[in-house]
């Protein structure tokens, strides 16, 4: 017998549940709604019935519908770019034209010109219509209950009656918000149009209060566009006035302070800056030349001392002499070469002929002196010249800088009587303009098509009821089959059972009928050796021996965490499948309170059994049941043998039991413990420290998640090491649905495969 030192892994894997809810899997989604799929059907329904009759029940209502054109081009006589002016148009025009629309104003100028206070549909039908609006409405309750909250205070006592002129301020404030409620204002896109619709009850009223508000709204624009010229006339003729004296008086100071200038300074401001220009532009050129002939002379006489050649010099060979200097010495050069080529070096001739050179060359060197002295000369009286300028052109500065001094409080003059001039003209131009305009007022706005009598209701309030009450009775069917997913509180999936336990699932067996007997699926097994619940306890054993592939295990122990889990019927199956593979098995009902073996195999109880064994009163041989149709040995706890005084967790720890299990062990290649459920009572935990491997059975979309968790952590406390979990009795035909992909949904899915 094996037991392991480590404990078992977490039960719960946090970070593999994280990682689920970061995913979206929308086929576990759309699996989840298609299982609900009659859910949702029966609250559409439910929604769409509800919808109809709400929607019977509305009152119709019509809808007429005028559209306004805004912004269209006006008669402009005024303007010089033509007699057709198209209106600004902005942005914002449409949004301000709506609310002009929805103006109180309008809305009352429409009341009055169509009576509607008299009319039956606007008539108050109660005085708590006048006194309060919708949102302030109370259930009324008793009078005593009324009495009785005033008097503890909690209820303030009622008010004084209204007034007369209140109660009509009321009701025409509640006629305006009724009239308000029923314009729908709605621009054209890319266009200026705006369509004026009104609904009411009454199909003619509708027209009639859609076309009188596009009429009132014109009405409205022609007025506000008179009202405002008038206005501006008004205002304009009294500030024309003004400033014409003003002006008048502003021009008669201006010439009494200039007349007062001339006389004091003997010249105008005038004179006194032409002269000033005149000498500065006279200074400007004589600086001028001045820097540019400094700068010749240090340009020649840097070349004079530098030796450079004179000839490559504009001054210098613009000169007659050095021209004439340079030609003789040009002929001097000429003669010298013909003379070296005719005679021999140091000749008197070549001597005398390099004299004449170098005396020409004397005589260019003197002429470009005398030409900068010359510069030099020029260069002093420039500077002289300069000089006597800038003094004059200082005195001038004072003299216009003493007149300036004096013309500030002139030219304040002239800048208030120039702007008073600019005003004035410009005030007056605007007064004959809008003398001229009072009589040109046009409307930029016109009615494009009036409102017609609608020829049907609305049906938009009846459909969108309807519409509404489908898509809450939808909504209202996925919200239920979504939460009663998330109520279930069991397991469906071998992979959710293998994240949430923490222990791998050996494999899944089957449900074999739903209203078949536990002695009939052993029938079934027997019968029909190649059937999906035969292949699937194959599974199981094939997935048990191979957890040790050094050493198989020989003793399993079978337990789940509460009753009818199939654990005893799955045993069973795990026995016989073992019988049938030519391996001798016997399986042994360690369930010593309520024993399931002989229900299973649906034999009557004799004598011997397996406390009979342990209490020494009959041999191994006498207590084995062997199944007549497999051979398959059987140790039962009978009924009969059982005692009050017993206790079961003493007959499972004792020497004796454990003995018997290790020569069972000894005696058949496996052997097979069936463990009641380790919740109800420590006796699988005692048995398991004799197992080779602990299976642990699950019954599939039953038992509760916290149970199971609960019972693995009842086994693993002990540093007990389970070699897998098995889920039981699962209807492969659901679990295909539940579980789209995995190991359930292809059995389920092939199932037909394993039958013959």
């Amino acid at each position: 017998m094996t037991k392991s030192n480590s404990r078992p892994e977490q039960h719960y894997s946090s970070q593999v549940v994280e990682d689920d809810d970061d995913v979206i899997d929308l086929r576990a989604i759309f699996g989840t709604l298609w299982r609900g799929k009659w859910i949702i059907f029966v609250c559409a329904l439910i929604g769409a019935v509800m919808g109809y009759l709400s929607a019977s029940q509305i009152e119709p209502r019509y809808r007429a519908t005028a559209k306004l054109l805004i912004g269209i081009p006006t008669a402009d006589v005024l303007q010089n770019q033509g007699v057709m002016v198209q209106a600004n148009f902005g942005d914002t025009t449409l949004p301000t034209h709506s609310e002009i629309l929805r103006s109180t104003k309008l809305i009352e100028r429409v009341i009055d010109n169509l009576d509607l206070s008299n009319h039956p549909e606007y008539r108050p039908r109660a005085k708590e219509e006048i006194e309060t609006h919708w949102w302030q409405w109370r259930p009324s309750m008793p009078l005593a209950v009324t009495e009785w909250m005033m008097d503890v205070g909690l209820k303030a006592p009622p008010g004084p009656p209204l007034p007369t002129d209140e109660i009509e301020r009321r009701r025409h404030l509640a006629l305006i918000s009724r009239v308000e409620s029923g314009i729908s204002l709605a621009p054209v896109p890319e266009s200026r149009v705006i369509s004026v619709s009104f609904t009411s009850g009454n199909p003619r009223l509708s027209a009639m209060v859609a076309n009188e508000i596009t009429e009132q709204y014109l009405v409205d624009q022609l007025e506000g566009k008179l009202e405002t010229t008038r206005s501006a006339a008004t205002w304009l003729t009294d500030r024309v006035e003004q400033l014409k004296n003003r002006v008048q008086e502003a021009e008669s100071a201006v010439e009494d302070a200039r007349a007062r200038l001339s006389t004091d300074t003997g010249q105008s401001v005038e004179v006194t800056q032409q002269q000033l220009q005149a000498l500065n532009a006279s200074l400007a050129v004589t600086r001028n030349e001045l820097s540019a002939k400094e700068a010749q002379f240090q340009r020649l006489s840097q070349a004079v001392a530098e030796g450079r050649d004179l000839g490559a010099l504009t001054e210098f060979r613009s000169s007659p002499i050095v021209a004439g200097f340079r030609a003789e010495e040009s002929d001097l050069m000429a003669n010298l070469t013909t003379l070296r080529s005719t005679v021999p070096e140091g000749h008197p001739a070549i001597a005398r002929v390099q004299a004449q050179i170098e005396e020409v060359q004397r005589n260019i060197r003197a002429e470009a002196d005398r030409i900068i002295q010359a510069i030099e000369v020029d260069i002093e009286a420039m500077r002289a010249t300069a000089q006597t300028l800038s003094m004059e052109v200082r005195e001038l500065e004072d003299k216009s800088a003493e007149q300036a001094r004096s013309e500030v409080q002139i030219r304040q003059l002239e800048r208030e009587a120039e702007a008073s001039r600019v005003l004035y003209e410009n005030l007056l131009s605007r007064l004959q303009e809008t003398a001229a305009e009072e009589s040109l007022q046009t409307v930029d706005a016109r009615v494009l098509s009036p409102a017609e009598v609608p020829l049907g209701p609305l049906t938009t309030a009846a459909k969108r009821t309807q519409m509404l009450s489908l898509i809450v009775g939808l909504m209202a069917g996925v919200g239920i089959v979504f939460l009663l997913d998330r109520l279930n509180n069991t397991f469906r999936s071998p992979q959710q059972l293998e994240q949430m336990v923490g222990q791998n699932v050996l494999a899944t067996v089957p449900l074999a009928g739903s209203r078949m007997k536990r002695h009939d699926v052993i029938s079934l097994l027997r019968e029909k050796p190649n059937s999906s619940l035969a292949e699937s306890i194959r599974n199981l054993r094939t997935s048990i021996l191979f957890s040790n592939v050094d050493k198989p295990p020989k003793v399993i122990m079978f337990t789940s965490s509460v009753p009818r889990e199939g654990k005893s019927t799955t045993s069973m199956l795990m026995a016989l499948t073992s019988r049938q593979m030519g391996k001798s098995a016997i399986i042994v009902d360690c369930d010593l309170r309520m024993p399931a073996l002989s229900k299973v195999l649906n034999i009557k109880d004799d004598e011997h059994g397996l406390l009979s064994v342990i209490d020494g009163t009959a041999t191994l041989e006498e207590a084995v049941y062997k199944e007549p149709n497999t051979g398959l040995h059987v140790l039962m706890t009978k009924s009969s043998e059982r005692n009050a005084n017993i206790n079961a967790a003493d007959v499972l720890s004792s020497h004796r039991f454990e003995h018997l299990v290790k020569h069972l062990s000894q005696s058949y290649d496996l052997v097979v413990l069936d463990t009641p459920p380790t919740l109800v009572v420590t006796d699988s935990r005692i048995v398991a420290s004799m197992a080779d491997a602990i299976v642990f059975a699950v019954r599939w979309d039953s038992t509760p998640r916290a149970a199971v968790l609960e019972g693995v952590r009842e086994l693993t406390s002990l540093d007990i090491k389970l070699t897998g979990v098995v889920m039981t009795m699962v209807n492969e035909t659901k679990a295909a649905r539940y579980s789209y992909d995995g190991y359930g949904y292809y059995k389920g899915r092939y199932r037909d495969y394993y039958e013959t």
